[in-house]
Order: C-alpha cells, then sequence, then structure tokens
C-alpha cells in the first residue's frame, strides 16, 4: 500500500474511532431528511486474475453474469449531521475494505458516521480472500477497486439526493419460506421495512430487513448474481417506483430460504424468481395502515470492543495478507485479540443493531438453545437486553462493518477433537458444526451481548 493512501485511511478513521457519544436530537425540533444512492460494481474484462465465486468451493471461477452486483447507499438525518448506511452486495468484508472505503470519503461534509455491511450473497465474487484455493488470496484486486469506488459514488449520490419527508415502520410473517439447518428451529419470519416518503411527492425510499442466506442459486452456481437480495429491491421499484435498499437480519445457525424447485442444481435460476417474487409480494403487502410513524428523533453509539481469536485458519489467512481484520495481542489461543465495533441507530422507536457478523438467530430472540457443550453459559439475548432498556423493536443488520464470521451459542459450540477449527464435526443428534470452522471463537456471543449493553448505555 502506498504511504500516502495510508495515511488517507489513518486520517479518515480518526473521527470513528473517537466516536463514542450517541448522536441524537429531540422530535420536536428536526424532520426526517433522507437520500438514496447505487452504483453497479463492474468487473474488468482485462484484469490478470482470476474472479472466484464466494461462499461455497474453492477455486470455483464465475463463468457468466446473470445480474451485477452493486452498491447501495442511504443518507439518514433528523436536521442535524447524517448517518449513511452503504449496503455492498457481496459475501462480506472485513474492516481493512471498510476502513478503505471510510477512507475515500473523508471529504464528505456534515456525515458523522459511515457504516458498511453486506448483503451476504452467495453468488458474488470472493471479497474477503478465503475462496482462493487453501492459503492462496481469492480476492481480484481490480474487482475490489471497483467495489470501493462503487460504494463511495453510492454514498455521495446518497448523500447529494437528501430530501426532506416522514418515516414508517411496518412488518408481515413469511409463511413456508424458511429453512434452518441447525438445532434449535428458531428464526425471525418477519420481513420490515422502513418506509421514507418525502413530503415534495416525489418516489420514496425503503429499507428493507430479511434473515436469511442470500444464497437460493445454490452451491452449484457460477453466475454472478445478487440472489435474492438484488430481485426484491428491483421488484419494489419496478411496482413501486420507490427506491429499496436490503438489511440482512440474524442469518447464523444457518438460516436460509427453502428450494421452490425438486433440483437446484438444473433450476437454479428458477429457484431464484420463485424465492424473490414472494418475497417482493410479502414486502409489498405492508400496506400503510398496517405501518407506525417514526417520529424524528434519531440517536446513534459506536462501541468498540475485541474478541479472543481462537481460529488458528483466521490467524494464518491474516498474517498472509489476505484477511484484513484489525488484530492486537489479547486472551485468545492464537495469541491474538480481534478489535471491532458494534454500533446502534435508533430512529424514533425502532433501534438497529450493526453487528459484525452472522449471529444465531436465538442471541437475538431468545427461546430454546442446543447444548452440546455442558457447562457454556450463554448470553442474555439482544431482545431481552434492548426491553430492559426500553426498546421494544429491535433490528438487526449483520455482516456490518467487520466479518467475524458466524456467532455461535457457546452451549452449542463443538469443535472437532482433532482438527479444531480446521474439520468440522457431528453431535449425537448428527447435526453438523459447520459454523464453529468460521467463526473467531466460542467467546464472541458473549462479548457483542457486551457490547451492545455498553451501548445502550451510552445511547441517551
Amino acid at each position: 500500500m502506498k504511504k500516502s493512501t495510508l495515511t488517507k485511511i489513518l486520517c479518515a478513521l480518526l473521527p470513528f474511532a473517537m466516536c463514542v457519544s450517541p448522536i441524537s436530537a429531540s422530535a420536536h425540533e428536526y424532520t426526517w431528511h433522507m437520500g438514496f444512492g447505487k452504483c453497479d460494481i463492474t468487473p474488468n474484462p482485462e484484469s490478470d486474475e482470476p474472479l472466484y465465486i464466494a461462499g461455497y468451493n474453492q477455486a470455483l471461477e464465475i463463468t457468466g453474469v446473470l445480474d451485477l452486483c452493486q452498491a447501495r447507499a442511504v443518507w439518514l438525518d433528523n436536521g442535524g449531521k447524517g448517518i449513511l448506511l452503504i449496503g455492498i452486495d457481496c459475501v462480506a468484508l472485513d474492516s481493512g475494505t471498510v476502513d478503505e472505503i471510510r477512507a475515500s470519503l473523508q471529504d464528505l461534509e456534515n456525515v458523522s458516521y459511515i457504516n458498511v455491511y453486506s448483503t451476504h450473497t452467495h453468488a458474488g465474487p470472493d471479497t474477503l480472500g478465503l475462496w482462493g484455493g487453501i492459503g492462496r488470496n481469492g480476492k481480484n484486486k481490480d474487482y475490489m477497486l471497483s467495489l470501493v469506488s462503487a460504494a463511495e459514488k453510492a454514498a455521495r449520490e446518497a448523500a447529494e439526493n437528501r430530501t426532506e419527508g416522514n418515516l414508517y415502520f411496518g412488518k408481515v410473517p413469511t409463511k413456508n419460506m424458511y429453512r434452518d439447518s441447525r438445532t434449535p428451529d428458531i428464526c425471525d419470519e418477519n420481513i420490515y421495512h422502513i418506509r421514507f416518503a418525502p413530503t415534495n411527492g416525489e418516489s420514496g425510499i425503503r429499507m428493507l430487513f430479511y434473515a436469511a442466506h442470500a444464497e437460493s442459486l445454490r452451491g452449484d452456481n457460477r453466475l454472478l448474481s445478487r440472489d435474492f437480495p438484488g430481485r426484491l429491491v428491483d421488484g419494489v421499484f419496478e411496482q413501486t417506483g420507490d427506491n429499496a435498499i436490503f438489511m440482512p437480519g440474524a442469518i447464523g445457525g444457518l438460516i436460509m430460504t427453502k428450494e421452490f424447485v425438486s433440483d437446484t442444481t438444473k433450476d437454479a435460476v428458477k429457484n431464484l424468481e420463485i424465492t424473490s417474487e414472494k418475497l417482493i409480494d410479502y414486502a409489498l403487502s405492508i400496506t400503510p395502515d398496517m405501518e407506525t410513524p417514526l417520529q424524528p428523533e434519531m440517536r446513534f453509539v459506536s462501541e468498540g470492543f475485541s474478541v479472543p481469536l481462537d481460529n488458528p485458519v483466521f490467524v494464518t489467512y491474516k498474517f498472509l495478507g489476505i484477511l484484513n481484520n484489525r488484530s492486537e495481542k489479547g486472551e485468545g489461543q492464537t495469541g491474538y485479540n480481534v478489535k471491532t465495533e458494534l454500533c446502534l441507530l435508533q430512529m424514533g422507536n425502532v433501534l438497529i443493531a450493526l453487528l459484525p457478523g452472522e449471529i444465531f438467530p436465538e442471541l437475538v430472540l431468545g427461546g430454546m438453545y442446543a447444548r452440546t457443550i455442558k457447562d457454556a453459559v450463554n448470553p442474555e439475548p439482544l431482545r431481552d437486553i434492548a426491553s430492559r432498556y426500553g426498546h421494544d423493536n429491535l433490528l438487526i443488520i449483520g455482516l456490518a462493518n467487520d466479518e467475524l464470521g458466524y456467532i455461535v451459542p457457546p452451549s452449542d459450540f463443538l469443535l472437532n477433537e482433532k482438527l479444531p477449527y480446521i474439520e468440522r464435526t457431528l453431535d449425537g443428534r448428527g447435526e453438523d458444526h459447520y459454523e464453529e470452522t468460521n467463526s473467531v471463537g466460542p467467546e464472541c456471543a458473549n462479548r457483542i451481548a457486551e457490547a451492545f449493553e455498553n451501548a445502550l448505555k451510552n445511547l441517551k
């Protein structure tokens, strides 16, 4: 990395590193403003590096394009400084790439915090570097440059397009959509929206929240695609004129949509189409009489924290220069901790938690927990913690500002005895514990809950 680039990144990070105090303003003094922007992430046809597909198998090159991935952004303020939410159609981004995007926007005026998250499509290019073959960086440098550039353009467009309006919150349960591949069978079946209606009567903006892995094309797919998040936002726009942005919820566990065809190997695109059509119908079934207005009261806080890094595979990829998560010497079994962040955004009576990974839904919603580790203690569910602080509408944006992998309940964090974190294992029920191999370690869930409560204490 050139020295000038590093200097820009460090300078851009200073305000974010110090942003612990909440941003707040009274609902009686302000009105909502929102703006939207988007930009395609275009692969470079002249690149001399392969473009590997992410999320399933190693070193599988993308063979065609179903639809281009995008960066989409919304600007939000209530009369003061703004918050940016930038959603990238990709499997995940580590904090190093998030820092690059923030650095590209360091001159943007009146923004208090920039958040970057991934929609978690499993039909996008490798943006972490983990699917290029064992020990090899799977990221295409040209594509990553295009990704950062698209994020910057979308964010600037959102800031420029902001206008005054009103916000409304609504939800509807989806029926017969989910597949939970791991005990317990717990998931958030709702699709939520926060809808912005401009006072000038122009087209609005919708923030769509849904908690499922974006992998309706399944594992044999080799076509570049946004998967159902892309079809969902496109469908909402086509039928309403409202721009939309997708937010993934508590998708760990492993939560995905069901298969709606008999053979996804042959009919993967058809499965994507059916899945997307169902989700579009559900999203558009949220009518104004099902909505509640959100008062123009906004608060935001960022909470930095560290997690013991027990996974030796992650450390190896860090030392190889493939993963760019922030790290420090610490109490993890590898001798290191991961330094990360958690953010809270309050919009009226809705609280949004931006979490750096793929959290199991029971850690948010509560209920049953699988128990393969006898004496392990699970943290208090995030929804219960939020309720203690007076917040009854909790939404999740996963894979936000970092990627720590799966956030697994400690009571069910089971490792292969011979090759922990390298080989997956089965429990006494015959269930696969794959998620642990893609996690920083069993302490992550507790650290998330602690940071969540600390952030709530500062959200005043």
